[in-house]
C-alpha cells in the first residue's frame, strides 16, 4: 500500500506540519513558511546570493524569485548589487525584515513544540536523531553523484 512507503509519511507530515503553521503565519505576518524561512537566510547571512539562498532552502529559482519579489515588495529585504561581484545579487534584510525574522523564529520554536507534543522528549531526540542521520546519508550520495546543488522541482 502507497501509505506504507516512509516517503509518503514523511510527506504527510511535513504537509500537515507547514499547513498548521502557515495559518500561523499567515494570520500574524501574512507570509508562508517559505517566504520566513528565505527570510531568515537572508537575516542570517547578510549579502547572500539568490544562487546559495535556492540552494540551502530547496526552493526553485523561478519560486524563489516570486518569494523574493515579495519579500522586497513589503519591505523586508533589499538587492543591491554584490560588494565583491558587481554581476551578482546581494539580498539583505531590512531592520523590519530583522523583526518578523526574530518574532517568526520565536514563534515557530513554540509552535514546533506544541505541534510535537504527540512526542515524548525521548521520542522527538530520536525522531531528531534519524532525521539528521537520514539526511547526511542521502546528502553524501548526491553530493557523490553531483546532484547536491540542485533544489526539487
Amino acid at each position: 500500500m502507497y501509505s506504507d512507503f516512509l516517503t509518503f509519511r514523511l510527506d504527510l507530515t511535513s504537509a500537515l506540519l507547514i499547513n498548521r503553521a502557515n495559518e500561523v503565519y499567515r494570520e500574524r505576518w501574512d507570509l508562508d513558511v517559505r517566504a520566513l524561512r528565505v527570510l531568515r537566510l537572508v537575516c542570517a547571512e547578510p549579502d547572500i546570493t539568490p544562487k546559495t539562498v535556492s540552494q540551502r532552502a530547496l526552493i526553485e529559482k523561478t519560486l524563489l524569485s516570486k518569494v523574493l519579489a515579495e519579500l522586497e515588495t513589503r519591505g523586508l529585504i533589499s538587492r543591491n548589487a554584490h560588494p565583491s561581484d558587481r554581476r551578482s545579487i546581494a539580498l539583505r534584510a531590512t531592520a523590519n525584515g530583522l523583526e518578523v525574522a526574530q518574532a517568526s523564529e520565536a514563534l515557530g520554536s513554540a509552535l514546533e513544540v506544541e505541534l510535537a507534543k504527540g512526542l515524548s522528549a525521548n521520542e522527538r531526540k530520536t525522531l531528531e536523531r534519524l532525521l539528521g542521520k537520514l539526511s547526511k546519508s542521502l546528502l553524501a550520495n548526491e553530493s557523490a553523484s553531483g546532484r547536491a546543488n540542485e533544489p526539487p522541482h
